[in-house]
């Protein structure tokens, strides 16, 4: 395989270890990786608040935010794609007869905002979020919705998946990206997989020209959208499926994306 044009990868489970960190070695591949031609995207779950501090460390050519719902290149603006507000009603209004015990939140890259029933998860903090008490006024004040998500404390990720793609399958994007009885819903179309594919159309990348990394479900479509795609090792069992055809990589852990990159930096 030739050097790739764009390197993309996930953060939490994929490019940072355990504890958050953002080791040594990896901040080395990937900026001997740049020294070399390509571009590095991340493109997270995360909101941009929550990611500037790693992706700051970085010389990245474009990060993507929420699951592909917001993004930028470098020196360009932000952008979005978000969900229209009465599509968000809706789903909320089909979720809520479909989950038990939901609690809704929206996320608008800004802020976070959240009914009284959405019980925060063990990553989020207090600085960034702000109660609201109906859903029109949780639709209203969040502008954009640029990513919706829904919790219900006592319910599998993987059970809620399924209902609600039974429930707002053809309104919304469906994924999760953790165990926390959490999903996380976008616009139709809308994942890190195509917004990643939107970038390097503007830099005329092919997905052959490009390799990606990642741990969970959300990463899928930028996973088999690219030319090369690494699963890490202890990640979700579902990337696993011989059937994706995707590589294989050691854990973040262990550095597994700077293992890769050092390999592909080998090979020129």
């Amino acid at each position: 395989m030739v050097f790739p044009r764009v390197i993309a990868t996930d953060l939490d489970g994929t490019l940072l270890r355990s504890d958050g960190s953002l080791s040594a070695r990896t901040r080395h591949a990937l900026g001997l990786a740049v020294e070399a031609g390509a571009r590095v995207v991340v493109a997270t779950a995360r909101p941009r608040r929550a990611t500037d501090i790693v992706s700051d460390q970085l010389d990245c050519g474009a990060v993507v935010w929420s699951n592909g719902s917001h993004y930028r290149a470098a020196g360009g603006e932000d952008r979005f794609r978000a969900i229209g507000a009465v599509t968000a009603r809706t789903v909320i209004e089909k979720l809520g007869q479909a989950l038990p015990t939901p609690g809704f939140g929206v996320e608008t890259g800004a802020a976070f905002f959240h009914e009284p029933a959405y019980l925060p998860g063990p990553m989020s903090v207090a600085w960034d979020r702000e109660i609201v008490y109906s859903t029109e006024e949780l639709v209203d004040r969040a502008t954009p919705v640029a990513k919706l998500v829904v919790r219900s404390p006592d319910e599998p990720v993987h059970l809620m998946h399924a209902a609600a793609l039974t429930a707002v399958g053809p309104l919304v994007e469906v994924t999760y990206s953790g165990a926390h009885s959490l999903l996380e819903l976008s616009a139709p179309g809308v994942t890190k997989g195509s917004t990643l594919a939107l970038l390097c159309e503007e830099w005329g990348v092919t997905a052959e020209e490009v390799v990606a990394f990642g741990d969970m479900p959300n990463d899928l479509p930028a996973l088999t959208w690219a030319g090369r795609g690494y699963a890490m090792a202890g990640g979700h069992p579902g990337l696993l499926d011989p059937a994706l055809g995707l590589h294989r990589a050691p854990s973040n852990q262990d550095d597994g994306v700077a293992q890769v990159v050092e390999r592909l930096l080998t090979d020129l």
